[in-house]
Order: structure tokens, then C-alpha cells, then sequence
């Protein structure tokens, strides 16, 4: 069996093997959280692999020139090996980017004035935060609705922080807004 056909095994064992991303039902991890909590290794571990890879692979590029072989048509193995280089990196780099370079919720031009007795300051428990990129998500929706004055989200606690004026927005649009942006909302502190 060739090297391509065992890792198009293992890809696809990995895809219908029933690996839960994200919340999974009730209070269990989904794999995504997993993997999350050990994201330097798993970034050392890829950069590792790929290094040694490039190695083999310079090294056969190599053995080939010096037998005088060379492989006519089709994509090397030194192209293919780049392009999964480049695929690797971008997707290592992809919580960076969601956090860095992701919607940031927008700045207050104006700042919302509540009178203290319309002031509401509720915590919503949210169910599928894996990330800063979820926080911003979650930021964004809300922040656009009037009457919110504040929102700040917490992906590792699973909660998000609103003050708004309930004369101008309800818990249920709050919460609409939450639902919109793909999140769950499993309850609330206040």
C-alpha cells in the first residue's frame, strides 16, 4: 500500500470516525476543545512532522538526481509537500487570525447613558465558545443592538457579560442576537 492511500485512510477514518467539534450534547468536550487546550503542542508537533518531512523529501529529491531518475509528469513530491506546508501553516495560524484580524466589536462613539433605575446587568451562560474569534462573534451581534452599553464575552468561562437599558432592549433580543451569531444560550446570572 503507497504513502498517499494510508493517509487518505487515515483522513478519512479521522472524518467518519464521529469526532464531535465543538459542544457536544450535554456537559461533555467536543474533540475542538480538546485539541484547543493543547494548541502549542499540537503547532510543535505539526512544524516537527513537517520538518522531518521536508528532510525526507529534499533527501530522496536528492538520491533521484544522483541515480540519474527523474519523474516525468505530474506533481512531485517536493510540490505536493509545499502545498500541504502552506495549507498546515495557514491553518495553525488560524485562531491568530480570527483573534487579530477578525470583525473587533466597534468602538462606542457615543457613550450609551442609562438612568440607574433602567440599568440591567445580566450574565449569559453560552454554550459553544471555543475561542476569541466566538468572543468577537458574540460581541459584534450584541453590540449592535440599541440600548446595549457594554458586552464583554468570555470564551473559557462560557459566559457573556451585557448592561443595557431594558427600556430600549429585552433579554429576548439579547439573547436572538446570541442565537444569531451560532451560539446557545443555557441560561443566565444576574
Amino acid at each position: 500500500m503507497k504513502k498517499c492511500s494510508r493517509i487518505s485512510l487515515f483522513f478519512s477514518f479521522l472524518l467518519t470516525s464521529g469526532l464531535s467539534f465543538g459542544q457536544a450534547a450535554g456537559k461533555e468536550t467536543g474533540a475542538l476543545d480538546k485539541i484547543v487546550s493543547f494548541w502549542p503542542f499540537v503547532v510543535i508537533l505539526v512544524l516537527l512532522l513537517l520538518a522531518v518531512l521536508w528532510y525526507q523529501g529534499i533527501k530522496a529529491m536528492k538520491r533521484q538526481r544522483k541515480s540519474g531518475r527523474r519523474q516525468t509528469g505530474g506533481l512531485n513530491s517536493v510540490t505536493t509537500l509545499g502545498i500541504v506546508t502552506v495549507f498546515a501553516i495557514v491553518l495553525l495560524a488560524m485562531p491568530w487570525l480570527v483573534n487579530n484580524l477578525g470583525d473587533k466589536a466597534p468602538a462606542a462613539s457615543e457613550a450609551t447613558d442609562i438612568a440607574p433605575q433602567n440599568r440591567i446587568e445580566t450574565v449569559f451562560l453560552i454554550e459553544g465558545m471555543t475561542c476569541t474569534g466566538c468572543e468577537n462573534a458574540i460581541i459584534n451581534r450584541v453590540s449592535e443592538l440599541d440600548g446595549v452599553q457594554t458586552v464583554n464575552a468570555d470564551w473559557q468561562a462560557a459566559q457573556t457579560q451585557v448592561v443595557y437599558d431594558k427600556t430600549k432592549v429585552n433579554e429576548d433580543l439579547i439573547v436572538g442576537a446570541i442565537m444569531a451569531a451560532g451560539y446557545t444560550v443555557t441560561g443566565k446570572l444576574e
